[in-house]
């Protein structure tokens, strides 16, 4: 709808002092109360916020990011935004974290949350005077405000309300703890994980925001942290279960402790490089920010990330004892892969598998037992089943008559006869060729050897060369957790990820997660 307003300019600026009163009184109480180590208390953040919001929908309706004059205005209004949300959300962190069931970590939490809250505090004052400094040059800071706000009195919750509530009962216990614990596993061996909690030196931080740790990023993990505070919640919060086992209540605390962390490094992460990184105009240079740009990153990387790392840490063993008490142990036999046995991807995948699940799988050949969830312990099974590889070879070659003859003296005769004797057992499919020009010249034959035995070495040297390899019915046993051997069953009725070449093939819908 069109406007006759004379004086469009004018107009705007009467409507921005009507709007902004009510935060300018606020940001004149905090000058006042600088000195009161209480202040500002959560009642003061909650209508600063809702303040900021109200001015900045205002003047972005107005076109303010697209104007030179108002542009800085503006960002100082975000930066009241953002950071009374920031120190909202970390006095909760320091209340909550009092009543959530923690492990000992390795670094002083309470000690660095204090001092992350008086940096926080002071990026607060900051603002409060730079918005007043802006509203001076914008011209709508009128003389007739007064610093207007009653001091809030908060108690930081001594006592709590008696627990007389009746505790539910939780049907298929072990179901739901371990589905829990594993989700929460296997959240933790995310390459995106993995990655937003990396340690890193300082002089790395501004070089990997924002194409390694970014806002995106840290929100997702954020939200997958929550939702898995809320599945808890939903399945074992305020349950009989949890009188039962208090390993969950360590769990709870964790997952609600790293996603409280990273709710407000992602706040954090969003104001750097939406209103301080390189990214933005060069208009920064006209605005004082709550906090410099390098205590920020050290902020988030040394203080919320480093946190949210250490807890998830310690909560894995807690995950990984929980699943070992309530899984279901059988065992299953499988073939083995059928390209060069256990070497990297198998083994690696099997891996994976049981990492996934947190629980102990264990690998038996023969009277050999190996870890399944240490890719180098399955890689020393390959000793065993190429020697029962050759054995089998051999009795096939031995138990042939035409073999057991003297080797043609003749070089180009033997070459020949060895090629159609390897041709023959592919065809029989008692082997695989991997390599269809094979080096026959690369023995010699002793004189009182008969062609039988110079086969089985040329076996043996061509194995050794992965030239070649022997198709055999070997199975292995796998014992340990059902879940977990369901999985590994399903990788060997798919090839391990192989075809019999070695090639990568897809595998199910239901190992997706061993892409990540």
């Amino acid at each position: 709808m069109e406007t006759n307003i004379q004086n469009p300019e004018q107009h705007q600026k009467q409507q921005i002092i009507k709007y902004i009163t009510p935060m300018l009184e606020l940001c004149l109480f905090s000058g006042s109360h600088r000195n009161n180590s209480s202040f500002p208390c959560r009642e003061f953040l909650q209508k600063l916020h809702m303040e900021t919001t109200r001015i900045q929908e205002l003047i972005d309706g107005y076109g303010a990011q697209k104007n030179e004059d108002w542009f800085p205005f503006r960002e100082a209004v975000a930066a009241g935004k953002n950071f009374s949300t920031v120190y909202y959300n970390l006095l909760h962190v320091y209340q909550a974290s009092s009543r959530y069931t923690l492990l000992d970590i390795e670094d002083d939490f309470h000690g660095d949350t204090d001092k992350i809250i008086e940096a926080s505090r002071e990026a607060v004052f900051t603002f409060c005077e730079e918005m007043l400094k802006q509203s001076e040059r914008c011209g709508v800071f009128s003389p007739d405000i007064t610093a207007s706000f009653k001091p809030c009195d908060e108690d930081l919750l001594p006592t709590r309300f008696p627990e007389n509530r009746r505790v539910r009962h939780v049907d298929n216990v072990g179901e739901a703890v371990v589905f829990l614990a594993t989700q929460f596993l296997d959240l933790s061996e995310k390459r995106i994980v993995k990655d937003l909690f990396r340690k890193r030196k300082e002089c790395d931080f501004e070089t990997c925001i924002p194409n390694v740790v970014n806002e995106e990023n840290c929100r997702l993990v954020e939200a997958n942290f929550h939702n898995l505070q809320s599945l808890y919640d939903t399945h074992l919060f305020e349950s009989d279960l949890e009188n039962q086992n208090k390993d969950l209540l360590y769990l709870r605390g964790h997952i609600s402790i790293i996603y409280h962390l990273l709710q407000i490094a992602t706040d954090l992460l969003h104001y750097y490089i939406r209103h301080m990184s390189k990214l933005r105009r060069d208009t920064y240079a006209e605005i004082k920010f709550p906090l410099a740009q390098e205590r920020i990153l050290r902020i988030v990387f040394d203080y919320f990330l480093h946190y949210a790392d250490l807890y998830m840490e310690a909560a894995k063993q807690i995950c990984r004892t929980m699943i070992r008490h309530y899984s279901v142990i059988t065992e299953i036999s499988v073939a083995i892969p059928n390209y060069r046995g256990f070497h990297v991807r198998p083994s690696s995948l099997i891996a994976r598998i049981v990492t996934h699940y947190g629980s102990t799988v264990r690998m038996h050949l023969g009277r050999e037992e190996y870890d399944a969830g240490i890719t180098l312990d399955l890689f020393r099974a390959n000793e065993e089943i190429n020697a029962r590889k050759r054995r089998y070879a051999a009795e096939i070659i031995n138990g042939k008559q035409e073999l057991k003859v003297p080797v043609p003296k003749d070089a180009h005769e033997r070459k020949r006869e060895l090629q159609v004797l390897f041709l023959n057992m592919m065809n029989r499919q008692e082997i695989v060729l991997y390599d269809s020009n094979l080096p026959f010249e690369d023995l010699t034959a002793d004189e009182d050897e008969n062609l039988a035995a110079l086969v089985s070495r040329y076996i043996k040297h061509f194995m050794s060369l992965a030239k070649i390899d022997i198709r055999s019915d070997i199975a292995i046993t796998f014992r340990g957790d059902n879940r977990a051997l369901n999985d590994i069953k399903l990788l060997a009725e798919n090839g391990y990820g192989e075809d019999e070449h070695g090639n990568n093939i897809v595998l199910p819908a239901e190992l997706s997660y061993l892409r990540e």
